[in-house]
């Protein structure tokens, strides 16, 4: 072992730090090795040596070999706490070593590591070693936590602590986020609010609907993700109605989580709220489909007959965009998963097949059509899938048949070979037939 050390040194000399680290990983691996417990023991074995080439190794070695040399330190354990703070303390030391140390220091669970992780945040003037330190006090538990709540009562330090109490998944936390989500920092109420949303506690909905009418975006959209987890209390905190106002928030993305929110919550009123915000001709196009995406998600039969009306419904926009919120619905009715709205949904599908909508010229719009009828179940459907192999597109033809498969392969099969052998069919479908038939075969063999 005493060869493998002083073939350390001479890599050392060498300034060769890769194999410095790979001379003393095996060293620490054999003085384990040799011992009957799986601790390691440092009796008769050269530890201040060991750690002054790992110091070296940090001091000289590349950004890999650096990263390396942390799992040495790691193995060595607390006997490297001390001559690693002393580091931290040189501030005429390069920034990227002390950073390296201060990750180093992160994995030892020690009161002389929370100390100085304390005093990282509070003095040092490096922003990436402050956050290491907060993480690090995020990762201590009660003790890490009761240091952070502390270093609230510094301004200039608030939001950067408000983020590393964010991250400690305890309910300890939450007094201390509670303490901040009115600060004057925009920042640290929308850090408060995101780190609240961990949790479901009794102390929290008051505050988010309060931060409801945050004069900041972010802040109004935290606390509407936050109230997504108390939608089994919607009735008793009045979130259908509080949500509805905010579909028609200035920013658009408060309004996009309120439609998200309001699908999530899945009541008739919530519903109720989508389709009216959607029969609005002045909304933009990427909020529709966004609350028909909600509306989709909500699966009541109020929720489907609004979606059914809206199928036939003009929005008053350009051709392309009323074909981007049609695709959106049928989507939403082909995802179903309730099976008494599955066969609903299928008559409303063939309803809009029959009514000859002009979203129908759309190619996107025909195969996610195929993909809901097919993924719906219903056998009525084959018919209509039949009809879209006349479709001159190929990949519309594919997505039919693909759908047929997945209704009944045998049954469609056998009705594709019957309608091949009639007469009276017309060029487009017998080729579409014929292309189909061939997939079927390529399925069946498989």
């Amino acid at each position: 072992m005493s060869n493998l050390l002083e073939q350390a040194k001479i890599a050392a000399q060498q300034l060769n730090w890769s194999l410095v680290n790979h001379y003393l990983q095996q060293f620490i691996s054999e003085s384990k090795s040799n011992k009957t417990t799986s601790t390691l023991s440092w009796e008769n074995v050269a530890l201040d040596e060991v750690i002054d080439l790992a110091i070296e190794v940090l001091e000289n070695g590349d950004f890999q070999e650096k990263w390396g040399i942390d799992k040495l330190f790691k193995q060595i354990g607390k006997p490297a706490i001390s001559p690693l703070i002393e580091i931290l303390k040189d501030r005429e030391i390069d920034l990227e070593e002390r950073w390296f140390v201060t990750k180093i220091l992160a994995e030892f669970n020690s009161e002389e590591v929370l100390e100085v992780m304390g005093n990282i945040i509070v003095s040092s003037e490096a922003e990436d070693l402050q956050e290491i330190a907060a993480e690090t006090l995020a990762n201590f538990g009660d003790s890490g936590i009761d240091l952070l709540t502390d270093l609230l009562a510094n301004s200039k330090l608030r939001l950067l602590v408000t983020k590393a109490l964010g991250k400690i998944n305890c309910i300890s936390t939450i007094p201390a986020l509670l303490s901040v989500v009115k600060d004057e920092n925009n920042e640290v109420r929308i850090a408060a609010i995101s780190g609240l949303n961990n949790y479901c506690d009794s102390r929290i909905p008051i505050v988010l609907i309060y931060a409801l009418k945050d004069t900041v975006a972010k802040v109004r959209k935290a606390a509407i993700m936050g109230l997504v987890g108390y939608a089994n209390l919607h009735q008793e905190l009045g979130l259908v109605k509080l949500l509805q106002s905010l579909l028609w928030d200035i920013n658009f993305e408060v309004s996009q989580q309120a439609a998200i929110a309001l699908g999530k919550i899945g009541t008739d009123s919530a519903a109720t709220a989508l389709f009216e915000l959607l029969k609005t001709a002045t909304v933009p196009i990427f909020l529709k489909i966004d609350a028909v995406r909600a509306l989709g998600w909500i699966e009541t039969k109020v929720s489907l007959e609004y979606l059914q009306n809206l199928l036939g419904y003009n929005f008053l926009v350009e051709e392309h965009y009323q074909a981007q919120i049609v695709n959106e619905m049928i989507a939403a009715l082909g995802k179903l998963e309730k099976p008494e709205l599955k066969w609903q949904a299928t008559d409303i599908l063939i309803e809009f097949i029959v009514s000859g909508n002009l979203s129908l010229e759309s190619v996107y719009v025909k195969k996610t059509l195929a993909l809901a009828l097919g993924y719906l179940g219903n056998i009525h459907a084959l018919d209509y899938l039949i009809q879209l192999l006349e479709d001159e597109d190929n990949s519309v033809r594919l997505h039919s048949v693909a759908a047929m498969k997945q209704l009944d392969a045998e049954k469609a099969y056998q009705k594709l070979l019957s309608l091949s052998q009639e007469a009276t069919l017309n060029s487009q479908l017998k080729t579409g037939i014929e292309i189909a038939i061939a997939e079927m075969n390529k399925f069946n063999k498989i």
